[in-house]
């Protein structure tokens, strides 16, 4: 569960962890909704396929993989039942984000730790900066979507955002 904002290699390596452990991976884009905004740039779309290109090019069978976009919720407190009704059958949530380990588990979900690669490193904030900047961001992303963000012209995309004083209500 993410906001993939761009889905970076310690998602890559979490995503392997988790299949080596289990039959399947669902991959939750959380606050779907949201996109064009400087915490969230990427819609939900161009999220799932940067995390589809990702997973074919490391040669990860996407049969045990389901890639799904929920949006976030204005109730909290209903949160875990909404994502129990939003997503297949699931027995795990992998989370390295402590408001979400909380939330989740007070409804009785357990919340595993991921085995984080660098997180200073791999880390989607640090890398939209690392665009804006022109600095080497692309060896910390699959070459997927180093590709995808190219074709798009994500950098552009983040400056533009990054320089407005348009700000939209942001979530």
């Amino acid at each position: 569960m993410g906001r993939f904002q761009p889905f970076h290699l310690g998602h890559l390596a979490l995503v392997k962890q988790i299949l080596d452990e289990y039959d399947e991976a669902i991959i939750a884009i959380t606050s779907s909704q949201f996109n064009y905004l400087e915490k969230d740039p990427f819609t939900a779309g161009e999220r799932i396929e940067m995390i589809h290109n990702s997973l074919k090019e490391s040669d990860i069978d996407l049969s045990r993989c389901i890639v799904v976009a929920i949006e976030n919720q204005f109730n909290i407190a209903t949160w875990a039942s909404y994502l129990k009704a939003a997503l297949p059958h699931f027995e795990k949530v992998y989370s390295g984000n402590d408001y979400v380990k909380m939330l989740l588990a007070d409804s009785g979900i357990e919340v595993m730790p991921p085995k984080f690669l660098d997180r200073t490193q791999y880390n989607a904030t640090c890398i939209r900066s690392m665009i804006i900047s022109g600095d080497n961001w692309q060896s910390l992303v699959p070459n997927a979507v180093v590709k995808f963000l190219q074709k798009i012209n994500g950098k552009k995309r983040l400056d533009v955002i990054s320089k407005s004083d348009t700000k939209p209500t942001e979530h």
